[in-house]
């Protein structure tokens, strides 16, 4: 979290601005820079001691805590109705859970609002996780039925279907492929990528055949777009099988912490959770790297 300018927010108070304005005023209705110049000495002395108090530190912090709940509860609301129903019904266990930590663990102030920030902050990942999780699945699945789909058309007519990046799975494909994407996702990748090595071989073919140059190179961008689809449906295998995994692990983690917290130190359990807050940031700098892919297949997820 970023450093907060403790004078820049003092200066800001209300109670300040309010005591400058009726300085001001009251220097324009004397006529006289009397009651302004008391108002500018009380505020030097104001701003000299003010922002380095505890006190004032502690109320910096109070105000951070209620706009960091009130943002992950906006997030919250916007992004649930997004998900599907077994994934809604994963995260109000996970809420269910993290009220009977908060129960056992409240009984010792001193560091239950650190492990309550870190448990919000993975809840919040596991609804981004599923969010990801679900735009990459629906993308996955609407390339597979692109490639059912080419199965019937003739083969001069490679991938021209394709070349417009899919549209949202059907119910047939939802249905078919509805469990852990650790079942399924191999399955359609191999699927996926091989027809893709058969629409490769059958343009390498027409490429070896061709005379003309200009429509050599054609063919030949059309074999490497392919080659980059195959390498990408890939990747999006693995993704998908990669956040299925991670968001089990904070569900693990939060049965975990539920189980044991009476039983072990709290700084055993603030290590725990720390793990798991180091292991979903490497996911998230991994999908961040992805983010330029993830901006072509938007208008699937």
């Amino acid at each position: 979290m970023a450093q907060v300018n403790r004078f820049s927010e003092a200066l800001k108070e209300g109670a300040n601005l309010v005591g400058l304005a009726s300085a001001s005023a009251l220097s324009v209705a004397l006529l006289s820079p009397l009651p302004i110049l008391v108002g500018l000495a009380a505020e030097a002395a104001y701003l000299l001691f003010i922002p380095d108090t505890k006190w004032y530190g502690g109320r910096l912090a109070q105000r951070e805590e209620t706009a960091r709940r009130r943002r992950s509860q906006q997030f919250r609301v916007e992004t649930l109705p997004q998900l599907q129903e077994d994934t809604q019904a994963r995260f109000t266990h996970l809420e269910l859970v993290q009220g009977q930590i908060y129960a056992q663990a409240q009984t010792d102030q001193k560091w239950f609002g650190e492990m309550l920030r870190k448990l919000d902050f993975l809840l919040e990942k596991f609804l981004i996780f599923a969010l990801k999780e679900l735009h990459f699945r629906n993308y996955l699945l609407s390339i597979w039925e692109e490639c059912q789909s080419d199965r019937s058309r003739p083969s001069n007519d490679i991938g021209r279907q394709r070349s417009s990046g899919g549209g949202r799975p059907n119910n047939f494909a939802s249905s078919r492929f509805s469990g852990p994407p650790v079942e399924w996702v191999p399955r359609v990748v191999k699927d996926v990528q091989g027809s893709y090595d058969g629409d490769m071989e059958n343009l390498t073919r027409l490429r070896d055949d061709e005379s003309d140059l200009n429509t050599k190179a054609v063919l030949e961008k059309r074999i490497d777009v392919l080659k980059q689809r195959h390498e990408f449906v890939g990747k999006i295998g693995r993704i998908l099988t990669n956040l299925n995994y991670q968001m089990e692990l904070l569900e693990d983690t939060f049965g975990l912490i539920n189980d044991q917290i009476r039983a072990r130190s709290p700084e055993q359990v603030l290590s725990d959770i720390e793990g798991v807050v180091y292991q979903t940031e490497s996911m998230t700098q991994l999908l961040d790297e992805l983010a330029p892919f993830e901006q072509m297949t938007a208008g699937v997820g």
